[in-house]
Parts: C-alpha cells; structure tokens; sequence
C-alpha cells in the first residue's frame, strides 16, 4: 500500500524539480517576435521550418513564441494588439521587416537580438538558447 502512494509522489516530485529546474536553466523570459507576411517568399519558404523544428524545441521554456503579421493593415492591428498585451510592441514597432525573429525581454521590453528565419534551424535554437542564458541581472 505504501508504494502506491509513494511511487506517484515521487513521479510529482520529480515532474515538479524537473520544471523548476528547466524554468531556472532558461534565465529571463524572451518574447520571440516572427515578423511575416503572406507576400514575403523568404517567409513561405522558412515557415514550415519554423513551426516544426523551431518553435516545438521551446514548448516548456521561458520563450513565448507570437507572430507579428505584417501582411496587410487588418493582421498589423490584430498584431499590434497582442503584442501590447505582452508590453512589446514599442520594442518591435520600427522593425518592418519580414522573415524576422525578434528576440526581446519579457522583462526590460528591450531587443536583445534579432535573427533571420533564413538561418538554419539549429542555428536558430542555439542563438535562442545562447539569449536566453544571457546575464539577466546585468
């Protein structure tokens, strides 16, 4: 009876080390801005790339993904709007161009680094990983 009970518990506790101590190796909070559009090639041919081998690497990290939509003046609003709410938009506002990846800080809203979606993916993931880990008490 008791190894019921004390399996799942330290199954939980080991989930819950696991997260902490993911959330702890990340360091600060990045929002990583995709700049795109409908009408930009270098976007259509890299987006796959992105959404399979990019962004899934960082589904349980301190990097939150959103998309800057510049297609036309309806997706800039609905983006404008979201990127508000992650207090980001006056970071990225003057950055127009497409097949972007703005990386910022959740928390100071300053740019830290900005990647083409050209790049390859690996190369993406470390420069993500590498800003991150940047000294976040500087």
């Amino acid at each position: 009876m008791k190894n019921k009970i004390i399996a799942p518990l330290i199954l939980l506790l080991a989930l819950v080390f696991s997260a902490f101590s993911s959330t702890a190796q990340e360091g600060r909070k990045i929002i990583a801005v995709v700049n795109k559009a409908d009408w930009c090639p270098v976007c259509q041919s890299n987006g796959e790339k992105m959404m399979k081998e990019v962004i899934p690497v960082f589904t349980e990290s301190s990097v939150q993904f959103v998309i800057n939509d510049l297609t036309n003046e309806v997706t800039k609003s609905d983006s404008k709007g979201k990127l508000n709410e992650l207090k980001v938009f006056g970071a990225v506002k003057k950055t127009t161009a497409t097949g972007l990846l703005i990386l910022v800080d959740a928390e100071t809203g300053k740019v830290l680094k900005k990647v083409s979606v050209v790049e390859p993916a690996e190369k993406i993931v470390m420069i993500i990983k590498q800003t991150a880990m940047g000294e976040k008490n500087k």
